[in-house]
């Protein structure tokens, strides 16, 4: 069996912690080898900033599936890059429609990124290359040039007044339809719970796939696997598992798809793993 989980506002609660709750069903998922997963948007260096290496699970799927790996060892058994092409031509249609974005090195030097920004907007753009100021660096001709490939890119969208996030997400995926084998993934931001994240990847990269990874080397049954999210970037992860969970904490729009869980400050990795045990009838667990 494997257990997923989202991590920023779902294990993660909002006073910057996993609850010591969680942490202890963490451990006895553990104790029954049922395999625990951490699928984030963040990528390596910056789960690490948040959690030990020690951490208690068994596998970290991480920039939205961008890359896999196994936590005890530290080893990376998947990666996934933008190729040169990509990079270019997504570089030149984010300029000219003067977005904000950020693009982000390849793995495993992803935390490393730079940025172009178009806008003169005060906020979630500029609090992101504050908190990683030492690791990113103004985007100019000349980086574009050199790079070969690069892990993503990250769209920081203002707020808008005209148009709803969903408007936003559709029209900047429909200018992206001129760029084959991309895959451009919603989501908010973990920074100040509300701003417009759009996230540009190669098209094989997803949580759902990174799921499927763990699952094919582990050869385990699909219909054994659950998972718990809170956000749009979850949704292709909750609708590729068979038991698929969702915080009370998540846009309302999400809940009525799942099966819905106690929210991330009250313990809902729990709740959802509880669940879990329940359907799967499995003896002894006590939750």
């Amino acid at each position: 069996m494997i257990f997923v989980t989202d991590f920023d506002g779902t294990l993660y609660s909002d006073d910057h912690t996993v609850s010591n709750v969680d942490l202890e069903t963490l451990k006895k998922l553990g104790a029954l080898d049922i395999k625990r997963v951490i699928a984030t948007g963040r990528n390596y260096e910056s789960i690490l900033r948040v959690i030990s290496q020690q951490f208690p699970i068994d596998y970290l799927i991480f920039s939205s599936g961008a890359g896999v790996m196994e936590w005890e060892n530290k080893k990376i058994i998947k990666s996934y890059s933008l190729n040169k092409t990509q990079i270019e031509k997504a570089v030149k249609i984010l300029k000219e429609n003067k977005y904000d974005f950020m693009l982000h090195k390849k793995i495993p030097d992803n935390h490393y990124f730079y940025y172009h920004k178009s806008s003169t907007v005060e906020g979630d753009f500029d609090k992101r290359c504050s908190i990683y100021s030492g690791y990113c660096k103004e985007l100019d001709d000349k980086a574009v040039a050199e790079m070969e490939d690069a892990c993503q890119f990250v769209v920081i969208i203002p707020v808008n007044l005209l148009l709803s996030q969903a408007e936003i997400y559709e029209e900047l995926k429909e200018k992206f339809k001129k760029i084959d084998g991309l895959n451009i993934i919603r989501a908010t931001s973990p920074i100040d719970k509300k701003t417009l994240w759009i996230e540009i990847f190669p098209k094989e990269v997803s949580k759902a796939h990174g799921i499927k990874t763990i699952a094919d080397l582990l050869s385990s049954n699909y219909n054994n696997i659950a998972a718990v999210g809170n956000d749009f970037n979850d949704l292709e992860m909750l609708r590729w598992v068979k038991n698929p969970f969702m915080v009370e904490n998540a846009p309302a729009e999400l809940k009525k798809e799942f099966i819905n869980v106690k929210s991330n400050n009250d313990n809902g990795f729990t709740d959802a793993v509880n669940k879990f045990m329940d359907i799967k009838k499995i003896s002894g667990w006590g939750g």
